[in-house]
Parts: C-alpha cells; sequence; structure tokens
C-alpha cells in the first residue's frame, strides 16, 4: 500500500484531488455497451451508475473485494484508499468504481 500522498501519472489517486464543483460526464463501457452519464463530484461511480439503473459489477461498497475494479481510459479520478490496489495498479489506471469520484470534467472508464 503506498502512502497517503503518492499519485499516479493516469490521475487516479489515493488522495482527495482538486474538487470538482459542477457535474461531469462519463462514458461507461460495460458488457459490451457504452453508457453515458452525468456524475457529481461527491457520488461514486457505482452510486451513479446504479441510480441510472446500470448493473453495475460491486459488492462491498467499501474497497475491500475489488468486484467493481474497472479502467479509466481519459480523464482524472479520485480513489480512496483501499484494500485492493497497488501503486502499480493505479499507474495501468485501474479504480474501484465504489471508490472514485470524479475530478475532470469528462471521463472514460472501462470495465
Amino acid at each position: 500500500m503506498s502512502s497517503p500522498g503518492y499519485r499516479a501519472a493516469v490521475a487516479c489517486t489515493w488522495r482527495r484531488g482538486p474538487t470538482l464543483t459542477r457535474m461531469a460526464t462519463a462514458d461507461v463501457d460495460l458488457d459490451g455497451q457504452r453508457h453515458r452519464i452525468d456524475w457529481p463530484p461527491h457520488a461514486t461511480l457505482v452510486d451513479v451508475m446504479e441510480a441510472a439503473g446500470i448493473d453495475v459489477p460491486n459488492s462491498c461498497r467499501e474497497g475491500r473485494c475489488g468486484s467493481c475494479v474497472c479502467s479509466v481510459v481519459s480523464g482524472d479520478v479520485d480513489t480512496a484508499p483501499n484494500d485492493v490496489l497497488e501503486p502499480e495498479d493505479l499507474r495501468s489506471g485501474l479504480i474501484l468504481a465504489c471508490q472514485s469520484r470524479p475530478i475532470s470534467d469528462e471521463v472514460h472508464i472501462e470495465f
């Protein structure tokens, strides 16, 4: 596990990054379909996808199981500390949807 100040090259962070004050837009690729959803800065990706009626993989919602792991293709996402991802995972763009919030206005995610 990395130190709280770690920042990955793909703009996934262990700590809270700059706060987005307006709604982000996310393109989410899941099971061969692309979903375009509004993503408020205070909500996790799992919460927003479920609210949109998308059956997103998840289980614990606490960053402990890894069932919601996905990849950031583009954009910036803040990922809270968790028990699953290592620094190498963050560098490769992996996040946990249950622990992630948008930092940039546009984000592209792949499950």
